[in-house]
């Protein structure tokens, strides 16, 4: 384990250098009240519009457990970092969301008062904020340069998606989709096409059309309603996400047109299939049965493999590339908090 605790502050175009944050007048988000009251990390993740993990399975103070340690954790090189302005009093403070294959990492964070957008890669860490915005949550990125915002206006009527261009430094916003507001866009593949959720008043997941610019929503067949999240899409139009079965489980799902796949490890209490390839590899999260999180990549041709942070206490992988570098945020023992971490493949 590499740990990165001070970093080179870089400025894009776009991108605000660190302690030039946007002044925010707002209260707030609830997002911060549920922290306060519960120590579960996807618990506090399903209360942030723009974040890919539904509600967790356990509740209460987080309980350490032995250090992980698996075999397919020696196919990486793991790197933990720290986002320097992060509010320390908060476990769920920051969040990777996604790595494209120039790996560059993006995620948000709190500093106390709002969130932020940030990108990281090799040690060399951005700031990109909506300028005016309230909050601003970087999701994941393609490999075009096209970055996922979401972000809150401050006037209360909920979330917006939009992408930001690195190239020319440009921002388009996303309608939302007819009927439902509240909206968060996840990932973008290279082709254009984007997929996510909406929140108000029901959820639904949908897949945004750059060429009709037009929504189409859709549903896993036998989940409950309005509990179908998306996760990841790649360049073939492969879907992954996650979704609710009748006696309430959560289930990763893999969209292939009509066809459903449902994606879940052995002896999995919950499974979140957060990301998706262009080889078709899932990449996500489980709950085994002791009711610990865990990573696992699961190939095209259906086998799973589980990855944690070596020494941590759990592990949530949210974001993969084509080479098979994954990030996403484990337990840090010395610290008790989640923190982001970025994995190489070898």
């Amino acid at each position: 384990m590499i740990r990165t605790k001070s970093v080179q502050i870089l400025a894009l175009a776009g991108f605000i250098p660190a302690g030039k944050f946007i002044t925010l007048y707002r209260s707030l988000l609830p997002l911060l009240a549920l922290c306060a009251a519960s120590a579960a990390w996807s618990q506090a993740l399903s209360g942030v519009r723009g974040s890919r993990v539904p509600p967790s399975p356990v509740g209460g103070v987080q309980q350490p457990k032995p250090a992980a340690a698996t075999p397919a954790s020696a196919e990486y090189r793991f790197v933990a970092f720290e986002i320097p302005g992060v509010n320390p009093g908060g476990p769920y403070s920051q969040g990777v969301m996604g790595i494209d294959n120039s790996r560059m990492v993006t995620g948000y964070y709190y500093d106390g008062s709002s969130y932020h957008g940030f990108a990281w890669r090799d040690g060399v860490l951005s700031f990109l904020d909506l300028p005016g915005a309230a909050d601003t949550y970087v999701i994941g990125a393609n490999n075009r340069g096209t970055v996922i915002e979401n972000y809150d206006n401050g006037i209360g009527s909920g979330f917006i998606s939009g992408t930001y261009s690195l190239h020319n430094g440009t921002w388009t916003m996303l309608p939302d989709p007819s009927g439902n507001t509240d909206n968060s866009a996840y990932i973008v593949n290279d082709l254009g096409v984007i997929v996510g959720d909406a929140y108000a008043p029901n959820n639904v997941a949908w897949i945004w059309n750059p060429g009709t610019k037009a929504y189409s929503i859709y549903a896993v067949p036998g989940s409950t309603q309005y509990s179908t999240y998306s996760g990841g899409i790649n360049d073939k139009g492969q879907i992954s996400g996650q979704f609710q079965d009748s006696s309430g489980v959560w289930h990763g799902f893999l969209k292939e047109g009509e066809t459903y796949t449902t994606i879940d490890p052995k002896n999995s209490q919950w499974t979140y299939a957060e990301a998706i390839n262009n080889s078709g590899t899932i990449a996500g999260t489980w709950y085994n049965l002791s009711g610990w999180a865990e990573g696992f990549i699961r190939t095209s041709d259906g086998v799973f493999k589980v990855v944690d942070v070596p020494g941590g206490f759990e592990t949530m992988i949210i974001g993969i590339n084509d080479r098979g570098d994954i990030c996403g945020m484990w337990v840090d023992p010395k610290l008790g908090l989640w923190t982001p971490f970025v994995a190489y493949k070898r």
